[in-house]
């Protein structure tokens, strides 16, 4: 019995030592850019929503869609970075670039 258990303590001795040693300053960091990346996500999401309900707006207002994103920037009330987007004038469809 007693040598069973002296087994198992070293197997699991050496199974541990096969395991990476964890450093908290890298899986804060990993923590940290990874965070950062989800809200860069977020922020494109909510500018998308934003510019949709725009051309929605734009076309309620004037019976047509913009001919382009820039049209939308009074309705948006800021500066429009259209290159996130792609559009197409005859649908109002408006999506995200894919990078």
């Amino acid at each position: 019995m007693k040598r069973l258990i002296l087994i198992v303590l070293a197997l699991s001795f050496f199974v541990a030592c096969k395991e990476k040693p964890k450093n908290p300053v890298s899986e804060f960091g990993d923590t940290m850019i990874d965070s950062y990346q989800k809200g860069k996500t977020a922020g494109k999401t909510g500018n998308l929503y934003a510019v949709r309900q725009a051309i929605q707006a734009y076309h309620a207002a004037n019976g047509k869609y913009p001919q382009n994103l820039e049209e939308l920037e009074a309705l948006i009330g800021s500066d429009l970075d259209a290159s996130m987007f792609d559009y197409d004038p005859q649908t109002g469809i408006v999506n995200l670039k894919n990078k």
